[in-house]
């Protein structure tokens, strides 16, 4: 082969191999109660996001999260961004309103309620601030959410992004969903099981927002149906 046609080919190949290695993105997990694939579901209300405590919210399956006071659930943690909370909120609220339209309460009014709620740090629990935060919307679900990682992206590491979003019913707190998503993007020649999903984000390196918004997406993928 010609000098020149293997310059160019190794020339594509390069440009290929830096594309791949931009980026991949993540995977979630999700939980939906047995017997809850579909739900009767009159209004729904998003309750702003929680500053998560690291350790409580990785895995509740010795202590259910939830039923921890305010205090041992929420804290302040170094790997949360500015603006964290507020962007994962939004985010679960767009998401929600594509999804049940007319029956999520507006967000404007969710956050005036939550800042009015009265709350016992040391006593509460996130699963009882919920059902008087439903009770006080008017609705008969809610969406309560913990992030406990936000980081963007550095020169050693991509984005980083971790949270859970739980739906509440109010009038017995049950927990029928759950979802999940804990991950830090990394170069897309680490793990090429990913390319599908990286492919679809236009193979580049995601802000947090960015990776918040899809990973928000991705646990809404087996959100349950639901009636009237």
């Amino acid at each position: 082969m010609p000098l020149k046609k293997i310059a160019a080919v190794f020339t594509i190949l390069l440009g290929f191999s830096v594309v791949i290695t931009a980026c991949r993105t993540p995977n979630s997990e999700t939980q939906t109660l047995v017997g809850y694939d579909v739900i009767k579901l009159r209004r729904a209300a998003v309750m702003p996001f929680l500053a998560g405590n690291t350790a409580m919210n990785a895995d509740d399956r010795v202590r259910p999260a939830l039923d921890c006071t305010m205090m041992e659930f929420c804290q302040e943690v170094s790997t949360l961004g500015s603006g964290a909370e507020k962007v994962l909120t939004r985010e679960i609220q767009r998401a929600m309103e594509l999804k049940l339209d007319y029956k999520v309460a507006p967000l404007a009014r969710s956050v005036d309620i939550f800042d009015d709620l009265p709350q016992n740090r040391t006593v509460d629990t996130p699963r009882q601030i919920a059902q008087r935060f439903g009770k006080a919307m008017g609705a008969d679900h809610v969406i309560l959410g913990s992030v406990w990682r936000y980081q963007d992206r550095t020169q050693d590491t991509g984005a980083s992004v971790a949270f859970t979003v739980y739906l509440l019913e109010v009038d017995n707190g049950r927990r029928v969903w759950r979802g999940k998503f804990d991950k830090t993007q990394h170069a897309l020649s680490d793990d090429l099981g990913d390319a599908g999903a990286f492919f679809q984000k236009g193979a580049r390196w995601l802000s947090a927002e960015e990776l918040a918004r899809f990973g928000i997406e991705q646990v809404m993928q087996s959100f349950p149906e639901t009636v009237e």
